[in-house]
């Protein structure tokens, strides 16, 4: 009767060494996988981050409207301007849900700001056009970081594209008169102001996702 002979040495070894070899190419795949997942998941919160920006800006410019905003203490600004430095963008806005504690039509001016320093691109709103009590105001949410440069231009009938938001001096519309029915908007002096451009582009220079061009009909 033959007797059945146990492993070898050198055949232990060998086993041994293809079980690590294994081993090490399972924690390879498994690593790779999770720094995969890692990465998938960063590009999806970097992508949400750029989709809240560029739909927030399509939203904004889609609700402008040709009215003048009265700024506590100051003058009326038109209901698209572009502050000198070029850094502050602002819009007359309609049709938005009303933002508390101010009940109404969801007349709003929403500001762009663009902050070199801290490379972040925020947003901020004041819940009326006029009156607007200085207290009223909310403070700026970062919405886009990591923002190098940007460029606003507008298109104006027989001009073409300029740069910022003016494509002329203000037209004004005559002041309802007191025949408005509606109660609101005969209240409200020089609300409205026809001085609207065509048409905005607004490029976003990026560090994370290069340049960004925007453009948007008014018309």
């Amino acid at each position: 009767m033959k007797r059945d002979r146990g492993l070898t040495l050198i055949e232990l070894v060998v086993a041994m060494a293809i079980f690590a070899l294994i081993a090490v190419m399972g924690l390879q795949a498994l690593t790779g996988a999770m720094r995969s997942r890692d990465r998938m998941v960063e590009i999806d919160t970097n992508t949400a981050e750029l989709g809240l920006a560029v739909s927030l800006l399509r939203a904004d410019l889609g609700a402008l409207v040709p009215m003048l905003f009265h700024p506590p203490g100051e003058t009326p600004r038109s209901a698209l301007h572009l502050d000198a430095p070029g850094r502050v963008l602002s819009l007359s806005l309609a049709g938005q849900p009303a933002l508390p504690p101010e009940p109404g039509p969801g007349l709003r001016r929403v500001e762009w700001r663009f902050d070199p320093g801290a490379g972040t691109l925020s947003r901020a709103a004041w819940p009326a056009l006029y009156p607007v009590p200085s207290a009223t105001t909310a403070p700026a949410m970062p919405v886009l970081t990591d923002i190098t440069s940007w460029a606003i231009r507008s298109h104006w009938p027989d001009l073409g594209w300029l740069p910022g938001t003016t494509g002329g001096p203000p037209r004004e519309a005559p002041d309802p008169t007191g025949s408005d029915t509606d109660g609101g908007r005969s209240a409200i002096p020089e609300s409205y102001s026809s001085t609207l451009p065509e048409a905005v582009e607004l490029t976003l220079e990026s560090r994370r996702f290069g340049q960004i061009v925007l453009v948007e009909s008014l018309k």
